[in-house]
């Protein structure tokens, strides 16, 4: 694995890969075409990696327990990773026999019904292109630059999209109301910054799931600070200005948080951190192999399992093109750098170019503007590819780190 990261946990992943030999770490905006292509062969070539590789991906649990059915609700952030987190826990607990309804913003519309699930809307978007705005927007932002994670702090200080998920959820608020009325939900699941006050306040048991990197879900002082990238064995001096850096990130969200949670008439948000515990159960995905617990333990009321990942994409074979080669001589690769790191097309453009002088066959997840460039002789892509069927066809994987890209390479 290639890890490539542009921001936020993408750079603990991208750090966590690289300390326990499990990939190669670099920087998109500035490595060198010798590099890049050097580091696929030396993956390429590497017994000792496919080796630990194929020991991860069987550590995944089948469990063949049945339970009464439930009527579960998941309520994801309006996020593509968080959504197909929720998905691969949804499947899992379809197949034991429970009904599942999911409440999504309408960029999700349609995509959700064909795992079987209930599929509510909260939000009515039509034509206003949610995931091409998102993208035109953390463009616009800076974000994608190349910057280190304290300039991504600073100017995520200035950006406020983490204030604005509190008005989109508040907007939300009347439309899920309804939904839980309409269902009656016995269990909720919820993977957000914040947590809906007709649910975290119910009288029913809410799971918190965290899809992002373990270190922005889990605070502990013997670990980095999330998004920092920082080594597990880096300079402790520099972790606590980290820290309060990004404290203040989710300072205006905390204080519009609390000012809808006093308005309702409940306890405010007091606890000194970004995410929001379960006081019932909190669940995370990440391979046991990269994981923490040598440093820390898994925290009371938490669990880890290896991945969320999804089953049931739809299925895809090796295209047409790339049938005949010389599969010895001539490796098949896949590279994403997530929904929002490929809206960056001259990056993708950049990567393209570089990745055109290789001899081996490259499958491409080109993002929203996938059509706004050309891919070399030796790729094929669209706009979006089933991953997870992609995954298991290829020799390399070159990602942004997204968590749900680096769980589920490791399952492959």
């Amino acid at each position: 694995m290639i890890v490539m990261p542009l921001g936020g946990d993408q750079w603990d992943n991208a750090q966590r890969v690289h300390e326990k030999g499990f990939g190669i770490r670099l920087n998109p905006q500035t490595v060198s075409e010798q590099e890049l292509l050097n580091a696929i062969e030396k993956l390429l070539n590497d017994k000792e990696l496919k080796h630990n590789l194929s020991v991860a991906s069987k550590h995944f649990l089948h469990l063949s327990h049945t339970w009464n059915q439930l009527t579960i609700l998941l309520a994801p952030l309006e996020a593509v990773g968080s959504v197909n987190a929720c998905i691969g826990l949804a499947e899992v607990l379809l197949s034991r026999g429970h009904r599942i309804v999911f409440a999504v913003n309408q960029s999700f519309a349609g995509k959700l019904s064909p795992f079987g699930f209930i599929e509510e809307i909260l939000n009515d978007e039509t034509g206003k292109l949610p995931a091409e705005n998102a993208a035109k927007s953390l463009l616009a932002s800076g974000l994608l630059s190349d910057l280190t994670p304290e300039e991504s702090m600073e100017m995520m200080c200035e950006t406020p999209i983490f204030a604005d998920l509190i008005d989109k959820m508040r907007a939300n608020e009347p439309k899920l109301k309804t939904i839980i009325a309409k269902y009656n939900p016995d269990v909720y699941i919820i993977d957000d910054f914040a947590g809906s006050p007709t649910i975290i306040h119910s009288n029913k048991p809410w799971i918190h799931i965290s899809s992002s990197q373990p270190l922005s879900g889990i605070r502990d002082d013997r670990t980095p600070p999330g998004w920092s990238g920082y080594p597990s064995d880096s300079d402790r001096q520099k972790w606590s200005p980290f820290n309060e850096l990004k404290k203040n990130i989710f300072k205006s969200q905390i204080i519009k948080y609390n000012k809808w949670m006093e308005e309702e008439g409940h306890p405010l948000h007091t606890a000194n951190k970004s995410i929001l515990e379960s006081p019932y159960l909190n669940i995370y995905g990440y391979p046991e192999e990269l994981d923490y617990t040598d440093i820390r333990p898994i925290p009371e009321k938490w669990i880890k399992i290896e991945t969320f990942m999804r089953k049931g994409e739809q299925e895809f074979k090796i295209p047409d093109k790339f049938r005949d080669r010389n599969v010895e001589k001539c490796k098949l690769i896949y590279l994403s750098l997530g929904s929002m790191g490929s809206a960056n097309v001259d990056l993708m453009k950049r990567l393209v170019s570089i990745l055109s002088k290789s001899q081996h066959k490259f499958i491409v997840s080109k993002g929203v503007f996938g059509d706004t460039y050309e891919l070399a002789d030796n790729m094929w892509g669209e706009k979006s590819v089933p991953q997870t069927k992609v995954l298991p066809l290829v020799d390399v994987v070159i990602t942004h780190g997204g968590n749900n890209s680096v769980t589920e390479t490791f399952s492959c």
